[in-house]
């Protein structure tokens, strides 16, 4: 039994040792590790670890709670080893322990490659014989900027690659391997946030546009170095420049660059020039047009006669403009691609008369988006929660104004999935958590329970 189920035994509430009783006579392990997250209990965590696939299980999960696989690591075998190194939710020292039980290259590789293995366990790893466990640790984000440079010392391109890309190198490290490496280290190293300024400078007027487009990556590059590389020869370094600048001045409003890989970046980005946004919204390339309909820096006009352009999805676009005005969105809820109106139907801001309009409406997509928006009148979310089509049901699971009939409509529905999504809604009435904790699905009797556990724990 772990100190937390003890503490959490000692602290039970009358209405959390009901549950727990309940659950206990249920015997239902996928249950009990629901509610175990809110109410630590040496019971639950009995029956949540009672067999070996359960423990199995557990081990695996990346929802379980940190001291379950905490638990399970202090008499850990091979298969339990392996999963406890790969869950993303285990804890140091959980880790730790499994480290300490000799365990195969496998599972050290596993570890070192772990975003919560300590830095002073990362230091030893990076002792291993295994290259792979070495070349783990020159990977893991975590590892100190010391044990990145001992690594960096060995001849092996992949830990060269790792460690120049790693978070803490720092630069003594990087320059060390932008004068030893090849022309991909090379290329990582310009693209690091620590890379010394003497490098940045070699990077910038490199005669290989890998090395170039890494450094126009490089988010340490002010813009006033970012905007010459603009008018690069290679437009990949071009749209390497685009994604990283952070405040684009007048000079971009002159932009007109020949690709459209690199006009559907520029179309993609805020603060643009009312010059720049009307060219691309004239852009012959429709993905262009696109992004420029969904552009919150769009003015009205220009989303106006994008509203009208043949391609349905920039009209979609259109309609998902968080600047959209209402008038707009009343001609395109009228829209005759069903697609362009369901992005009407998701707005809540939409105005009445646009929403009663899609009321109607019989098109699958319309009535999914409808399901989901809290400005759909009650009435007909029930009658969406009824709907033939699954997933089109599904949609009132999301909805956060979802009325009691319509929940209680989902809570018997026959797809699964409907009825986990429902289960995971954290305003889910007790009365359906109660009767969805004899689900036959696991994962939905797994979120029932945990929806039970919250409130029980809260009063």
């Amino acid at each position: 039994m772990s100190d937390v189920a003890r503490h959490g035994e000692a602290a039970r509430t009358k209405d959390s040792s009901a549950l727990v009783d309940r659950l206990i006579a249920q015997g239902d392990p996928y249950a009990a590790l629901g509610a175990y997250t809110d109410i630590r209990d040496a019971a639950l965590e009995e029956l949540a670890l009672g067999t070996k696939r359960q423990r199995l299980i557990v081990a695996a999960a990346p929802y379980a709670p940190a001291d379950l696989l905490a638990r399970l690591s202090e008499d850990a075998d091979a298969a339990l080893a392996l999963r406890l190194a790969k869950n993303p939710s285990s804890p140091a020292a959980a880790l730790a322990r499994v480290l300490e039980s000799d365990p195969s290259a496998r599972v050290r590789s596993y570890i070192a490659a772990h975003a919560n293995t300590d830095p002073t366990l990362l230091s030893a790893l990076a002792e291993d014989e295994a290259i792979e466990v070495r070349r783990a640790v020159s990977g893991n984000a975590a590892t100190p900027p010391d044990v990145i440079a001992r690594l960096s010392a060995e001849a092996d391109e992949e830990i060269a690659r790792n460690a120049a890309a790693a978070p803490q190198t720092d630069a003594e490290t990087l320059l060390h391997l932008w004068n030893a490496g090849d022309i991909w280290v090379r290329a990582d190293v310009a693209e690091h946030p620590n890379c010394p300024p003497e490098i940045l400078a070699q990077a910038e007027a490199a005669d290989d546009p890998l090395i170039r487009r890494k450094y126009a990556a490089n988010p340490a590059v002010e813009d006033q170095s970012l905007l010459p590389l603009l008018t690069d020869p290679d437009e990949r370094v071009r749209a390497a420049a685009v994604r990283n600048l952070s405040a684009p001045d007048d000079r971009v409003a002159e932009s007109d660059d020949p690709s459209a890989k690199v006009r559907r970046l520029f179309a993609r980005r805020a603060r643009l020039p009312e010059p720049l946004i009307a060219r691309l919204a004239a852009d012959p390339d429709d993905w262009v047009r696109r992004w420029i309909a969904r552009n919150p820096d769009a003015p009205e006009a220009v989303l106006e006669d994008l509203m009208r352009d043949a391609i349905p999805a920039v009209r979609r676009g259109v309609s998902r403009n968080s600047s959209c005005p209402p008038h707009l969105l009343a001609t395109l809820a009228a829209d005759a691609e069903p697609w362009v109106r369901a992005g009407v139907a998701l707005r809540e801001d939409a105005p009445e008369a646009a929403i009663s309009a899609l009321l109607d409406d019989g098109d699958p997509d319309v009535l999914g988006a409808l399901g989901r928006n809290p400005a759909t009148p009650a009435d007909r979310l029930e009658i969406i929660s009824r709907n033939a089509d699954k997933d089109v049901r599904r949609s009132v699971a999301f909805n956060p104004a979802a009325p009691a009939a319509a929940l209680a409509t989902l809570s018997e529905d026959a797809y699964p999935l409907n009825r986990a999504i429902l289960a995971g809604r954290r305003d889910l009435p007790g009365d359906l958590a109660e009767r969805l904790l004899t689900d036959p699905e696991p994962q939905v009797r797994f979120a029932a329970a945990a929806n039970l556990a919250r409130a029980a724990a809260r009063t």
